[in-house]
């Protein structure tokens, strides 16, 4: 049954059931371990690097897809798309059918990046009010959170039985999801059968005026350093987390061994305790912890402020990601804070973005601003891994708080990336000069 503008809370709870169900944690922690049954480490590599150019080239034209057909039912696309990725691992054999999926998945998501924040804050805006959007932005990101919380256990007992199985149910998952986004209404402005994006031709000097220009053009700059900094050290969880595990007794933990045990009652079948099932409960732990943290990241916002907590955030990274040169096994504790600045920052950034965009062309400069971030995490990858080659894992936590430290400092002092929240909105503030 369709909900619409009449009914927010009924629209806002269905929104979060999208969230749920849209969560992919059935395969995040035995991705890279089925990719690599079949490939090697360099076409592993290659992958990466193909989705990765996809990604950042798809931003801006899914972005003005979803301004000129429509907010949601370019999201409907994007889930679908989605889906047909995950299915299609049933089926890989070869790398051409790795490079496919990839491409589908990488499409899928640039669908969703700018439109999806776009169709929240403007269907916010003419039923409770803009002003909740980090609110609403953060609980739907937590429940999406602790749905992958419990999908990550499932996941992992799934490979064990069969290694295609959390591909089959993240896939059907994704399904009902789309099904589920297409009872959520259209914005105002596509309801009423108007086009709101710009012409091709109006995109370009948009994007200019919004992104390239203050107030913007620092505060998008040095949130892409802190997510430039997240996304390159998430890719280093499993290495680290594999490396240490290597000759212990797993079952002799109690939440792997109970997640074996678990699976070894519900399933007619062995469950082998391995790095997949240790990993499982770690990734689950991940999606606890960011679901908490993005919760109360409107309430957060409103207390300490934007500009703090952006403040906060940096020295917090650049600590963090310090400390493990002195003690390697800090390097857990960065893994959750990692996920804790993603899924607080988020929120609160897509918000001021949103503030300071029209309605018309809303989604293209959001999905610009995604690929802006796209693009600042290509150097902290490249030499993070060079650390890693040379030195081991946790050195390139090392180069990455480095280079965090070299490129933020400047930024702050002389680009002014910090709102002027004076006027006590986030929105209405002023950066960068």
């Amino acid at each position: 049954m369709r909900v619409d503008l009449s009914n927010p809370r009924a629209l806002i709870r269905r929104y979060y059931l999208f969230q749920a169900l849209a969560a992919v944690g059935f395969v995040s922690p035995i991705f890279a371990l089925f990719v690599l049954r079949d490939l090697t480490y360099p076409q592993y590599g290659t992958l990466s690097a193909v989705y990765s150019l996809v990604l950042v080239a798809g931003e801006i034209p899914t972005g003005y897809v979803g301004d000129r057909v429509g907010r949601r039912d370019t999201l409907v696309a994007s889930k679908v798309t989605m889906a047909a990725s995950l299915l299609g691992f049933l089926a890989v054999d070869s790398f051409a059918s790795y490079l496919a999926v990839y491409v589908l998945w990488a499409v899928g998501i640039a669908l969703s990046s700018g439109t999806g924040g776009a169709w929240l804050y403007e269907v916010l805006e003419s039923t409770v009010g803009e002003e909740q959007f980090t609110t609403v932005r953060g609980r739907g990101q937590s429940i999406a959170r602790w749905s992958s919380a419990v999908t990550t256990l499932l996941g992992a007992v799934l490979y064990g039985v069969d290694p295609s199985a959390p591909f089959l149910a993240a896939g059907g998952l994704m399904l009902v999801s789309a099904a589920v986004i297409a009872t959520l209404p259209r914005t105002e402005q596509f309801e009423a059968g108007e086009t709101a994006g710009p012409s091709v031709r109006e995109a370009v000097p948009l994007l200019r005026d919004r992104i390239a220009r203050p107030p913007l053009r620092s505060f998008v700059a040095f949130a892409a350093l802190l997510f430039g900094v997240v996304g390159a050290g998430n890719q280093y969880v499993q290495p680290i987390a594999v490396a240490v595990a290597e000759g212990a007794d797993l079952a002799a933990l109690p939440v792997v061994g109970a997640v074996a045990a678990v699976g070894r009652a519900s399933l007619p079948v062995d469950i082998p305790v391995t790095a997949a099932t240790g990993l499982g409960p770690l990734y689950a732990s991940f999606a606890l912890v960011a679901g908490a943290v993005s919760y109360y990241a409107g309430p957060i916002e409103a207390r300490f402020g934007l500009s703090r907590v952006l403040g906060a955030a940096a020295v917090v990274l650049v600590v963090g990601t310090l400390l493990p040169l002195a003690v390697p096994l800090a390097a857990f504790a960065t893994f959750y804070l990692l996920r804790a600045v993603h899924y607080l920052l988020r929120p609160m950034v897509e918000n001021h973005v949103n503030g300071h965009v029209d309605d018309v062309g809303r989604a293209t400069v959001l999905s610009a601003v995604s690929m802006v971030f796209g693009l600042a995490r290509t150097p902290f990858v490249v030499l993070a891994g060079v650390a890693a080659g040379a030195r081991g894992p946790v050195a390139a936590y090392g180069t990455l708080g480095v280079m965090l430290f070299v490129a933020a400092v400047p930024l702050a002092v002389l680009g002014s990336p910090f709102p002027n929240e004076a006027s006590g909105a986030t929105g209405a503030g002023t950066a960068d000069g």
